[in-house]
């Protein structure tokens, strides 16, 4: 792969979209006519000095065909979860300096949103910077577990929280930004979740904490840019906040 910049973006695009009651793949969902993918390539545009790669799946042959131009594309044949994505990357992340992983189901995620996280990133010279927010309902997100200091001192899946942490609302959206260096290191240490059998990237912001590793979390106050359509419920919370419908 030939870079032109210093900063790669992996789009994880290789999901299906069943429960949107649709055949498609995810990321070629449309939201307002537009696939979710195209939005996430747009917002990653603005200013020309960012590659793209998607990782693709399910029906990866209409992805990649409407990615062409766009995006190269990296083939995950088996769903092992956002981690197995990632691990799939790991000769293309090598080339570059700092890395963006965004989920390919995040149509609202906009270019101030990587301004913003690239901005933080370089003046806290950070290893890892991640957007998240306070949600006003419940989402099987991980949360956010943070001392009366603000330090982040755990993220928690949403199967493995008690009765108190349940009750956190501070979710972990899965946008994030690596160096790169840091981040094929905390690859390595990804197992197979106990409960689930999937790769978990969101295991890697553990593994940054138990590292000591320099974490920027960016809190951003409209939450439901954030989201992930995993139903149509919640593409309606999205439209809704966004289009004031």
């Amino acid at each position: 792969m030939k870079n032109k910049s210093s900063i790669l973006a992996i789009i994880l695009a290789a999901g299906k979209g069943t429960r949107l009651e649709s055949d498609a793949p995810k990321s070629l969902f449309k939201v307002k006519g537009t696939p979710i993918i195209d939005y996430l390539i747009e917002a990653l545009t603005f200013n020309g000095d960012i590659d793209i790669l998607s990782v693709v799946g399910y029906k990866k042959d209409q992805v990649i065909k409407h990615i062409r131009n766009r995006s190269i594309y990296i083939t995950q044949d088996e769903q092992l979860g956002t981690g197995h994505a990632a691990l799939q990357c790991k000769k293309e992340i090598a080339n570059y300096d700092n890395i963006f992983i965004l989920v390919g189901d995040t149509p609202f995620i906009s270019s101030r949103h990587i301004e913003t996280m690239l901005k933080k990133h370089k003046e806290e010279n950070s290893d890892c910077t991640f957007l998240y927010s306070k949600f006003p309902f419940h989402l099987p997100y991980g949360r956010l577990i943070f001392n009366n200091k603000s330090r982040l001192l755990e993220l928690l899946e949403e199967h493995k929280t008690d009765e108190i942490t349940a009750n956190v609302r501070d979710y972990f959206t899965s946008q994030y930004l690596f160096r790169s260096d840091i981040l094929l290191k905390l690859l390595d240490k990804i197992a197979p979740d106990e409960i689930t059998g999937e790769y978990n990237l969101t295991d890697t912001i553990n593994f940054a904490i138990e590292s000591n590793y320099k974490i920027t979390p960016v809190f951003v106050q409209d939450y439901w840019s954030l989201m992930g359509i995993n139903s149509k419920e919640d593409l309606d919370i999205m439209l809704s906040r966004k289009y004031n419908v």
